[in-house]
């Protein structure tokens, strides 16, 4: 049956409602909004009308009931089977001081037990970027379900890819939620705003707290333990939420424990640019294990004997020798190129051309020019052929290519499993928000580098029970091992509250199966 209404409002407004398809169109003049939300929901008692999941989701910024696909299904996690419900929805974030007007939609996806236990653990999980979405946590460890690649640092290949019960999920200690924040997976800006209003390093933390806080009043939650895990540049999204939960404009919230993979937190550590030493303290480590990993040393150490020593020789010698800069003698400059060289498996000739100062894609693409690979950024165990040896960077990350395809085609397969059916762009990463993030908006006077780990140590002053638990791995090129510590050590942190684990992988570390299964072992204990 077609119904067709239409009616005419007071202050001039046409409206049209059609039943086969439940919206409202406007067809003239601009007129009360209130009134028009008001006559929708009349019409719809009347008709049966509604938002059906089975019909095109609204891609308006208009207000509107959020959109919500949950199963109920069953697992077996660390050897307990149990009964928990996967959902992928959206919640409406609103002014604060305006609870009419919309603000942001967020989508999360989110397992928890059937049981809403209001004393049970609950992490929030993020990824990076910025401009990531959660995907990669989620689908590469967190989830109850998740993706394998090969663990040995060889492409992904074409589909189908391997989806797996993930039974070291820590979903029998704790609920999970994946948030997707502005401007990634299928989170945008609504009402009067736009996407870019929320990229910015204060501004995204902000939102995101506020997601949190939303969820928590949601669920009834607010005497859980709480948990925040971020990756990479979640590192720094984590520890500003932490500012922003505890002592933001609204409710303060205290959180149990912060958990890092790949954490880039002082940005110091990372920015190769002129005049600035640090990146290539933390950077050697790194350096040295991919060298040791692809045949360049020669040595009798095992790996791990060799980043120990690789450790104490940059932060003891090459630290103190590049803080001279052009008043280092001559010979010392010789003798700490030697070094340089020794474990960076570089050439002596190259460092010193680089006046002992190589940038990790000049590294990446030095390694292996005689044979004619680069190597991987997020992972230095990959390598691969460029279009031409020649030249100072690699064409690609290979390593990024190694798995990120399979990745994006295991989430959309376990969402429609779920029961997910959005006619919209997932947005796995978003180049635009990256390109347009706001650094400096947590920043007073001249800009700096942004730095957020103070946020930590305050935290553990003021909280004597908040803990930090960081996982990383040492054939990470893009946020290093080393680096992390290097923050650790200069930031009012304390150090005998922090659990740091080095692990044989990369960024990803997941990726590899053994420390797969160290992290999820180690973050199963941290929070149970």
């Amino acid at each position: 049956m077609k119904i067709n209404l239409w009616f005419r409002l007071f202050d001039g407004d046409l409206i049209h409602i059609n039943r086969d398809k439940p919206y409202i169109r406007r067809l003239e003049f601009e007129g009360s909004r209130q009134l028009m939300k008001h006559l929708a929901a009349i019409v719809m008692v009347i008709t049966g009308l509604g938002f059906a999941q089975d019909e095109p989701i609204p891609t308006s910024k208009e207000d509107r009931e959020p959109v919500r696909f949950s199963k109920e299904m069953r697992g077996t996690f660390n050897g307990k089977k149990m009964p928990y419900l996967a959902s992928h929805y959206e919640t409406i974030l609103y002014e604060k001081d305006d609870y009419n007007e919309p603000l942001a939609s967020i989508f999360v996806t989110e397992y928890r037990s059937v049981k809403n236990d209001p004393s049970r653990p609950v992490i929030f999980i993020f990824n990076g970027g910025p401009g990531s979405a959660s995907l990669w946590l989620h689908m590469g460890v967190m989830g109850p379900k998740v993706v394998k690649v090969p663990s040995d640092a060889t492409d992904d290949g074409s589909p189908p890819y391997e989806l797996v019960d993930n039974t070291l999920s820590p979903l029998d200690v704790a609920d999970l939620v994946c948030i997707d924040p502005v401007g990634t997976g299928y989170s945008l800006a609504m009402g009067d705003h736009e996407n870019k209003e929320f990229w910015g390093v204060k501004q995204d933390a902000k939102n995101v707290s506020q997601f949190v806080r939303r969820w928590i009043q949601d669920n009834e939650r607010w005497n859980s333990p709480k948990y925040i895990l971020g990756e990479s540049y979640g590192g720094i999204r984590g520890p500003q939420m932490l500012a922003e939960l505890r002592n933001g404009e609204l409710t303060n919230i205290e959180i149990n424990g912060l958990i890092l993979v790949s954490p880039a937190t002082d940005l110091q550590h990372i920015r190769f640019t002129p005049g600035n030493n640090s990146p290539y303290v933390g950077y050697l480590p790194t350096y040295a294990v991919t060298a040791y990993y692809h045949g360049k040393i020669r040595t009798r150490q095992t790996l791990l004997e060799f980043y120990e020593e690789a450790k104490e020789f940059s932060i003891n010698e090459l630290g103190p020798a590049l803080l001279k800069g052009s008043r280092i003698s001559a010979r010392e400059k010789d003798e700490i190129a030697d070094k340089i060289s020794y474990y960076s498996g570089l050439s002596k000739q190259f460092v010193l051309n680089s006046n002992l100062r190589v940038d990790a894609s000049s590294f990446r693409k030095e390694l292996l020019r005689d044979e004619g690979f680069s190597v991987g950024r997020l992972d230095s165990r990959y390598k691969g052929r460029d279009y031409m040896a020649a030249g100072q960077f690699p064409d690609t990350d290979i390593s990024s290519e190694g798995f990120s395809a399979a990745y994006v085609s295991a989430l959309h397969s376990w969402l429609a499993e779920i029961g997910v059916d959005l006619k919209r762009l997932y947005r796995s990463s978003d180049r635009e928000l990256s390109r347009s993030w706001d650094w400096v908006s947590t920043q007073g006077g001249w800009p700096r580098y942004v730095n957020v780990a103070p946020h930590i140590g305050r935290a553990m002053r003021e909280n004597i029970d908040f803990k930090v638990y960081i996982a990383c791995g040492i054939y990470d090129l893009a946020t290093p091992c080393f680096t992390a510590t290097n923050t650790i050590h200069e930031n009012g942190i304390d150090v005998a509250r922090i659990k740091l684990t080095e692990l044989e992988a990369g960024h990803m570390m997941y990726n590899h199966q053994p420390s797969f299964d160290l992290f999820l072992t180690e973050l199963r204990e941290f929070v149970k």
